[in-house]
């Protein structure tokens, strides 16, 4: 599942990061600084992580195959 996970993080981090960052521009058009965007796209990073991991249990959960129940 490990494997999953990076790859769904792969696809996620960037994803919230660009969320994150978008929400800072559009909050302060007038910033004097780079740092929110910085701690915006880190703190997408951040939730990233834990996020990939339930997808990955929830995406590990439905194609899992169902035990044989006729035997």
């Amino acid at each position: 599942m490990t494997k999953l996970a990076i790859l769904v993080f792969i696809f996620t981090a960037p994803t919230f990061a660009g969320i994150f960052v978008i929400g800072v521009l559009t909050v302060d058009m007038a910033m004097a600084s780079a740092m929110p965007i910085v701690l915006a796209a880190l703190a997408g990073v951040l939730l990233a992580a834990p996020a990939s991991w339930f997808i990955a249990k929830a995406i590990m959960n439905a194609t899992r195959s169902p035990k044989n129940e006729n035997a």
